[in-house]
């Protein structure tokens, strides 16, 4: 038994489009990678949760034992993430909120013959609330697989004011303002009176839905 959070089943960053994040990440793109290929077989994942007192209790599993290595290793790699503070789909206000309070998590994982088992408390209610949420998005990229991983999900009410932080990682010119990544000149969007480029179409969604979170002001020449 061992420390862990399960942030599964996440943002394959633009079909692999990220690399090494903007922060210096050399980790990222292997886990990003694992990830992709546990969404691209969702359909062999099987995942329950439960609440208990001060948080969750999950098991994810798999008949297929390249999946179970899958999980396995993703597990341990994404408990890494959190004892060092390293994020991953940052751009999701309820992941980012997750990494901000990572301190406040007490979570441990077991490794079983098919899986894992993961229980998560907090002794602070409002971050009991913020991991019940996350159980429930990760349940959901489990159900949808490929097509939910560029979907935001909300951080609980009780946190939302200690979240609110800019998101932006480019500056919409020639890194995505989302990733951090150099934009396809083919895709932009006019948002707030200028002309942004992105990485991909996925990215231009999410600065529209909040634009304050991910573009600085134009400055003026």
């Amino acid at each position: 038994m061992g420390p862990s959070f399960l942030v599964s089943f996440a943002l394959i960053a633009c079909i692999l489009g990220q690399g090494m994040s903007g922060d210096g990440d050399a980790s990222h793109a292997k886990d990003m990678v694992k990830i992709h290929a546990l969404l691209a077989d969702s359909t062999k994942v099987k995942r329950t949760t439960a609440q208990i007192p001060g948080g969750i209790v999950s098991k994810t599993t798999s008949n297929d034992p390249r999946i179970v290595k899958l999980i396995q290793e993703h597990t341990a790699s994404m408990a890494t993430r959190l004892k060092n503070g390293k994020p991953i789909r940052e751009w999701d206000p309820l992941f980012a909120s997750i990494f901000e309070n990572h301190s406040k998590i007490h979570f441990e994982f077991t490794v079983i013959k098919n899986g894992v088992t993961v229980r998560e408390t907090s002794t602070d209610s409002k971050v009991v609330e913020l991991i019940r949420a996350h159980a429930s998005a990760v349940s959901g990229f489990v159900r949808e697989g490929l097509g939910g991983m560029h979907e935001e999900h909300a951080v609980p009410k009780v946190l939302r004011a200690r979240s609110l932080r800019f998101l932006g990682r480019g500056d919409g010119i020639k890194t995505c303002p989302v990733t951090g990544e150099p934009v396809n000149k083919s895709l932009s969007a006019v948002i707030g009176n200028r002309t942004v480029y992105f990485c991909c179409p996925a990215c231009i969604d999410i600065v529209k839905r909040d634009p304050a979170s991910y573009l600085a002001p134009a400055t003026k020449n």
